[in-house]
């Protein structure tokens, strides 16, 4: 192995390590991987030149990812906040510690994480898409809409954003959220994007049309997404539809339960 070899001719290779624990990360060496890490940062903490810190940053998210998956969450927190103060400018601890913010159930400061990640790079809709998504599970309905809105401003041709928008515009439990003529039009746009082959998109389309009253085209979109559905062996996909257009038939929209606040 190159680095294994790099090691043994050279000393103090803080670079070695870094790529040895990246790979054995990979392969789901944790402990191996966690023990070139530590040796990585070891080294790298002798010198304390500023031009460090960026890879010092991260090697400590990768040190902290690989704790994670050990289930040693606590020491993973830390080397994240470490990851932080190295360079404030990199999203990705931000985004991974909020992420195991969320999971704990501490979702108000997985969110203050996210907002965090997403001003360290502002054309990423991935991170507006995370945030779209933890706001829905607090129920901040609005503030989910913004977020899906932005991220699909940050990225015209991605169908994700707009469906996520669409499904809330269509579906909330919220009247003061609902807009069918909106919905319509953006789950028309999410259709066109992914060619008319996405069952779910169809879907949230069917959803659309039925929040607005159009019940005929409701029935049409979701037999339609239930169809291709059955045809991508996605079965319980169909059931679900079948169950939609038998709403559709007593024309009555459909309505998803979010969480309370």
């Amino acid at each position: 192995m190159l680095w294994n070899h790099t090691l043994a001719v050279t000393t103090n290779n803080d670079m070695a390590h870094n790529s040895l624990g990246d790979l054995f990360l990979r392969h789901g060496e944790l402990d191996t991987a966690i023990s070139h890490f530590e040796k990585a940062l070891e080294i790298r903490s002798r010198t304390a030149a500023a031009h460090y810190n960026l890879g010092g940053a991260l090697i400590e998210n990768s040190l902290a990812t690989a704790l994670v998956r050990k289930g040693r969450l606590s020491e993973a927190i830390g080397h994240y906040e470490k990851a932080m103060k190295l360079r404030p400018d990199y999203g990705d601890p931000y985004l991974n510690l909020g992420s195991i913010l969320f999971q704990q159930g501490r979702t108000e400061e997985a969110i203050a994480q996210w907002h965090k990640a997403a001003a360290t790079q502002p054309n990423d809709a991935g991170f507006h898409m995370i945030l779209g998504n933890a706001f829905l599970q607090r129920a901040l309905q609005k503030d989910a809409i913004a977020e899906y809105e932005h991220a699909a401003r940050i990225y015209p041709h991605d169908p994700k954003s707009r469906n996520s928008l669409a499904w809330l515009l269509a579906t909330s439990s919220d009247a003061s959220t609902r807009d069918g003529n909106r919905a319509i039009e953006v789950a028309e746009q999410t259709v066109q994007l992914s060619g008319g082959k996405d069952p779910n998109s169809l879907r949230t389309l069917a959803a659309s049309y039925a929040e607005a009253g159009q019940f005929s085209e409701a029935i049409n979109a979701a037999q339609r997404a239930k169809e291709i559905a059955t045809s991508q062996g996605n079965l319980q996909l169909a059931k679900i539809l079948q169950g939609d257009i038998a709403l559709y038939q007593i024309q009555l929209p459909l309505r998803q339960t979010f969480p309370e606040k």
